[in-house]
């Protein structure tokens, strides 16, 4: 009995401290709470789009009508008298002689071309980048892969961490391009070269460079996601998962991760070559500095294809 006291009193006293908040969602290493931080990024960066994508519907179905909410109204047109907060702002622009990029390509609310070649590319932009891959993949495939192959978490949970994150910088970098001088991309989501390689073509410059630097970033967050899904099918499957076991959403995540191991580094090389064609005067996909063009689109498409 003394014995048995003894043994019981040395024994040391493990109690359990749970998480903070800031440890369980904002900088969580587990692979359902980074699914769900990718899902919301994602479904922010729709609402953003899917604005961008009315105002494009707005200019086909009422071209050279001024938006609403930001437009002036009919009655400020007719009389001069503002009726609205915005048919104010409008006349305080120009009765001071405001100059903003705003003022230049939508006067009075009115969209321009310029503008327009804007919302576009950044409509199919932001859907592209930031809306399908952050959900498709990195929603589904952090969600779903440890539970489906039977394994506790991913195989590198820190790298998860830092990918989703870094996905947040590159959705920062790319906002930041709508608040530039010039305004942000207007050469498709594509962005052909010479057209995005010379910023006279669109008079866009920092809102250009700022788009490529976006995409590079994000491209390393999503090299990151695929290194973890990998390794993660290769070497974390339960005893009996074999690969023709797999289930088919298993499959597909992991043929896409392999994809994109495969096509992001080409696709981070050409913006990185049209980043020094447009702020440090090479030439690789200009004519006039015998550059190819055509280079462009077989480096982009070599990640393209392979996307869509």
């Amino acid at each position: 009995m003394a014995e048995s006291a003894v043994t019981t009193d040395t024994h040391e006293v493990h109690t359990h401290e749970e998480p903070s908040f800031v440890r369980t969602y904002v900088f969580s290493t587990d692979h359902k709470m980074i699914a769900k931080q990718f899902l919301f990024m994602g479904l922010f960066m729709m609402i953003i789009g899917g604005s961008l994508a009315m105002m494009v519907r707005w200019q086909l179905g009422y071209p050279e009508e001024p938006l609403p909410l930001i437009g002036v109204s009919q009655e400020f047109l007719e009389s001069d008298e503002p009726q609205t907060a915005a048919d104010r702002v409008w006349q305080e622009w120009d009765e001071e002689g405001t100059e903003n990029w705003l003022v230049e390509n939508m006067p009075y609310g009115v969209m321009t071309a310029s503008f327009y070649n804007m919302l576009f590319t950044m409509h199919a932009t932001l859907m592209i980048f930031f809306v399908i891959m952050p959900i498709l993949v990195g929603c589904f495939g952090n969600f779903l892969i440890p539970l489906m192959i039977g394994a506790r978490d991913m195989a590198f949970p820190a790298l998860n961490m830092l990918s989703f994150w870094v996905s947040v910088v590159s959705a920062i970098v790319m906002l930041a391009g709508f608040f530039v001088s010039g305004g942000h991309a207007a050469t498709g989501w594509t962005a052909y070269a010479p057209l995005s390689a010379d910023p006279t073509w669109t008079g866009v410059d920092w809102g250009q460079n700022l788009w490529c630097i976006s995409i590079i970033i994000l491209a390393i967050s999503s090299m990151m996601g695929a290194i973890n899904y990998i390794t993660t099918v290769i070497n974390m499957r339960a005893p009996g998962m074999t690969y023709m076991r797999m289930p088919l959403v298993i499959w597909s995540l992991f043929i896409v991760a392999i994809l994109l191991l495969l096509a992001l580094p080409v696709l981070t090389s050409a913006l990185a070559l049209l980043l020094f064609d447009r702020m440090a005067g090479t030439s690789f996909f200009s004519p006039a500095g015998r550059g190819d063009p055509l280079l462009w689109q077989h480096l982009y498409w070599f990640f393209g294809h392979s996307e869509v």
